[in-house]
């Protein structure tokens, strides 16, 4: 476990991206992106400037501001592989002894630690390995630490880049992917449950701004999965983002399936009209996708032949990103994101409403069309999206929250 120094106060986060490396000459537009969003992450308590380095962004820490949960902040941005909080050095192996040996002198709790030096360029007359020898050997003199290059219980990093060094102890590790804001809008069905959490956060991570809907049967159950969703979404959403939270009532088109419908077509019934909704309201905003939490074989309403009976009532793509995992991976997923103790607290959803006891598990969009003749699906579809809600979720600065509720009208 890595030890932090009592006397470090860093005056700079160096923003590591993977992915966003790979993308050529759109690599500019997709920093750019970047810089955006931990700009507006960090706007609650300074206001952030960014500036790129070769391979890097680096983000100067306000003296002002509490630099744990500016990181805290950060390691929640999407196309951030990890940050190191640093302070800066000049460019010489002198100045880096000088600089590390001065953070270190003091600090009486034992530990192991390693140096490990990067140079972005190499105009200058030592190597990395020189710097790892010398900034070692004045630690070591100083401490007489043991040293670890495998795992350290203090790393001591240090990057030249620019013509600067800079000087960090230990990283923080981020969620990496792509910035949101790079690949479109999708309308995510997100349930309360443990799976569309962890796929609306993959789309997330995939550059997607997404836009959330959740049906609900509220009065006939009780209210708390419309507040779970919107826990949720706003412990998926990076922070400084905005989000639009749909909540449909849905439990009067429900009451007419069940009284009108076949009982086994119930769920794929309820699905159809969800993704009816889903689309209608995607249209409106914008989006280029649906999106939701179903895995292949999983309940009885996600078998291929079901979930091509729900794909043939919608022009857009449905995307389902957790459609080949395991149960496991999902839940180990929605613990490492913080979702998992939200979506196991107990509600009633609009699927287990009225949930038949035997549901289809072949059903046939002939099966379905039959089904829906009683229906003006197009009327019920324009008086759903009319009655939904639409809840503003995120920040206007740090402790200010957006106005909340407020009813959709014309479904936009």
């Amino acid at each position: 476990m890595q030890k932090s120094l009592s006397r470090f106060q860093p005056t700079h986060f160096i923003v590591h991206y993977n992915e966003v490396a790979l993308k050529g000459k759109n690599r500019g537009w997709f920093e750019g992106i970047l810089a955006r969003n931990i700009r507006h992450a960090l706007r609650a308590t300074q206001r952030a400037t960014v500036r790129r380095l070769y391979g890097r962004l680096l983000v100067p820490v306000s003296i002002e501001t509490d630099w744990s949960w500016a990181a805290e902040r950060l390691s929640r941005v999407f196309g951030i592989a990890h940050i190191v909080p640093a302070v800066t050095a000049e460019p010489s192996v002198e100045a880096l002894q000088d600089t590390v040996g001065e953070l270190v002198r003091g600090e009486t709790e034992p530990r192991s630690f390693g140096v490990h030096c990067k140079r972005a360029t190499k105009e200058f007359p030592f190597t990395s390995m020189d710097v790892q020898r010398e900034v070692g050997a004045r630690v070591k003199q100083i401490t007489a630490w043991p040293v670890d290059l495998g795992h350290p219980d203090l790393p001591i990093l240090i990057e030249i880049v620019n013509k600067q060094a800079f000087v960090g102890f230990g990283r923080i590790d981020g969620p990496g992917g792509l910035p949101v804001g790079v690949a479109g809008s999708v309308v995510c069905l997100l349930s309360g449950g443990i799976d569309s959490p962890v796929a609306a956060y993959r789309l997330l991570r995939r550059g997607a701004t997404v836009i959330y809907t959740h049906f609900h049967s509220y009065p006939h159950t009780g209210i708390e999965s419309q507040k779970k969703v919107e826990e949720l979404a706003e412990r998926i959403q990076p922070p400084g983002t905005r989000a639009k939270l749909y909540n449909v009532p849905f439990a009067e088109l429900q009451r007419r399936i069940v009284a009108g419908c076949p009982a086994p077509l119930r769920v794929i019934l309820y699905r159809r009209f969800m993704v009816r909704t889903a689309e209608a309201i995607a249209r409106k905003a914008g989006a280029l996708a649906l999106a939701t939490g179903e895995n292949l074989g999983q309940v009885a309403s996600q078998t291929l032949e079901n979930l091509a009976t729900i794909n043939a009532v919608s022009d857009l793509p449905i995307l389902r990103p957790l459609i080949g995992m395991d149960k496991r991976e999902i839940i180990e997923d929605a613990r490492r994101i913080g979702t998992y103790d939200i979506s196991i607290e107990p509600h009633d959803d609009c699927c287990s409403y009225l949930m038949p006891p035997n549901p289809a598990t072949h059903s046939t969009t002939t099966d379905l069309e039959r089904a829906e003749a009683t229906f003006d699906v197009d009327a019920e579809v324009g008086q759903l999206v009319s009655n939904s809600v639409l809840v503003e979720l995120g920040e206007v600065n740090h402790d200010t929250p957006l106005p909340r509720h407020q009813r959709v009208t014309g479904g936009s």
